[in-house]
């Protein structure tokens, strides 16, 4: 059964997991994995009834594949669901791979794919899950550990008032819509827009650097004790150098 790990004590090595809307108390001699258990791990779990017999991490590859094929399946979707809704036209242009679809042409996953290449779909789909689905920071404290992504970090200053939160919320958000410039605005200044989740990382880091400097010098010093950047973060960092990278070489290509 899947689960995650929503309440660990790493005092007595008891810990509280949810499936199905159901909780279930587990023990660290029930636990199989490499590292300690942290809240919000995902898990599989073997229950007898109510008591938790072995718990066992689930790899963040693992999970990477599962976002990817959800979200790749969710595209294809909205595709079409877009192309249904746009009557088809005969007189198409033939350049529709290289210009992107004509005013009424048909969109089709195949066109789309043909439009921007694998590399650029996969990387956009990697930049999504490295923002939204894995921990871009960890917190450690009290033998408890919490982990939040870049968009809950950009949540999160934002309710403590901090500075940047709510530019970094909205540039992710450009950043997921940044994707679709190219295929509807037949220009080759679209394909710049893909440097935009490189630069909502980048001012996520600016920010965080500048709330964390804000605070003191004490208390700067042992944030590095507390806070540890995690494989969102990378993943992120590197999806987005890849779109922005991608997006400047078709930019000057079709100069």
């Amino acid at each position: 059964m899947r689960g995650k790990i929503i309440q660990y004590n790493g005092a007595d090595g008891s810990g509280t997991l949810v499936a199905e809307g159901k909780q279930y108390r587990f023990a660290l001699t029930s636990w199989r994995g490499d590292s300690a258990p942290a809240i919000n791990k995902t898990v599989e779990f073997v229950a007898d009834g109510d008591a938790v017999t072995a718990v066992t991490a689930v790899g963040d590859d693992v999970l990477l594949k599962e976002k990817a094929a959800e979200l790749g399946g969710k595209f294809g979707a909205s595709l079409n669901k877009l192309r249904a809704s746009i009557p088809a036209s005969n007189g198409a242009s033939s350049d529709a791979a290289a210009n992107g679809p004509a005013p009424g042409g048909a969109i089709t996953v195949n066109s789309v794919i043909e439009r921007y290449g694998k590399l650029t779909l996969g990387a956009w789909v990697l930049f999504l899950l490295g923002t939204l689905a894995f921990n871009a920071v960890s917190m450690s404290m009290m033998g408890a550990s919490i982990g939040k992504s870049l968009f809950d970090i950009a949540s999160l200053m934002s309710q403590m008032g901090a500075g940047g939160g709510g530019m970094i919320k909205v540039l992710l958000l450009v950043g997921y819509a940044s994707i679709a410039v190219p295929l509807f605005w037949r220009d080759r200044r679209a394909w710049l827009v893909l440097a935009v989740p490189l630069l909502a990382v980048l001012w996520a880091i600016f920010s965080t650097i500048h709330t964390i400097n804000s605070l003191g010098d004490q208390v700067s010093s042992g944030m590095g004790d507390v806070f540890h950047i995690s494989f969102g973060f990378y993943l992120s960092l590197a999806a987005a150098l890849v779109l922005a990278g991608l997006g400047v070489k078709r930019f000057l290509s079709a100069a």
